[in-house]
């Protein structure tokens, strides 16, 4: 169970969430609409290299809708730590796109491209005061099976506000190439999803004068339908495992994390 103080705090999170969730739906929003409420658990290898395990619990509120000129995809996850980092934690991205296909009227797919576009959004950590501005762009792909599946480039302008305030340190601009999918398939009557993304981020430099090295971070999740499995109730219960793979966590060398965590997904 978790302690009273992470209770409280990741309440207080959940409200300020459900609060940019409702904030959000005002847009018009067609074609498609998810919002999900994920809980993940699991060892946790603490913020830095030198961090004892822990264990850790995350809420993430998670939402996705497309409507006339594109699609907006946000989350908030609301962390809470036990050994490595006792404390709590809110970090979200957002992400707006615009379809060129969808403005203009014209059809820009080629190959497995279906679609381009601008997109954008932001990066914000509570407790290390991170805010990154991040334009960029999407290629739409057109895959045998996928759901969706989009490549994204991203250029992650930094306006932490540092060492000075308290936060982490200021960093040099840099890059960052994503992947994000989701393939649903079924096995011996059960539906499943493998779904998440995998990214690539730059090397850079911190205002200490530190060269950070490239990181690859990888959060596949294998999702099993549980509430069409057990009640008949289709599309709303999943469970299953969330994957973590970070290579050079956070830009720290050979800082390497290797984590299976318990995921309970409830899809509004």
């Amino acid at each position: 169970m978790l302690p009273a103080k992470c209770r409280q705090g990741l309440a207080r999170s959940l409200a300020i969430a459900c609060c940019l969730l409702l904030f959000g739906g005002n847009a018009r929003a067609q074609g498609f609409s998810i919002t999900e409420l994920q809980y993940q658990g699991g060892s946790s290898f603490g913020e830095y290299p030198t961090s004892p395990p822990g264990f850790q619990n995350i809420l993430t509120l998670q939402h996705a809708s497309g409507w006339d000129y594109g699609e907006n995809f946000f989350f908030l996850d609301m962390k809470c730590c036990e050994g490595a980092d006792a404390n709590r934690d809110m970090y979200l991205e957002w992400y707006p796109f615009l379809s060129l296909g969808a403005i203009t009227g014209q059809d820009y797919s080629w190959g497995p491209i279906k679609g381009i576009g601008p997109l954008g959004g932001l990066n914000w950590g509570a407790q290390a005061k991170v805010l990154k501005i991040t334009p960029g762009f999407r290629f739409q792909l057109d895959l045998p099976g996928f759901a969706f599946a989009n490549l994204d480039y991203l250029y992650m302008v930094d306006r932490n506000q540092g060492l000075a305030a308290g936060g982490a340190p200021k960093e040099s601009n840099s890059h960052l190439i994503d992947f994000n999918w989701a393939l649903p398939f079924e096995v011996a009557g059960g539906t499943f999803s493998l779904e998440g993304h995998g990214e690539w981020h730059s090397p850079r430099s911190n205002e200490l004068g530190a060269s950070l090295p490239y990181w690859v971070l990888l959060q596949p999740q294998l999702r099993i339908d549980l509430g069409k499995a057990l009640a008949g109730e289709a599309g709303r219960f999943y469970a299953g495992i969330e994957f973590h793979l970070w290579i050079n966590k956070f830009g720290f060398e050979d800082a390497d994390e290797v984590l299976p965590q318990l995921l309970l997904v409830y899809r509004f």
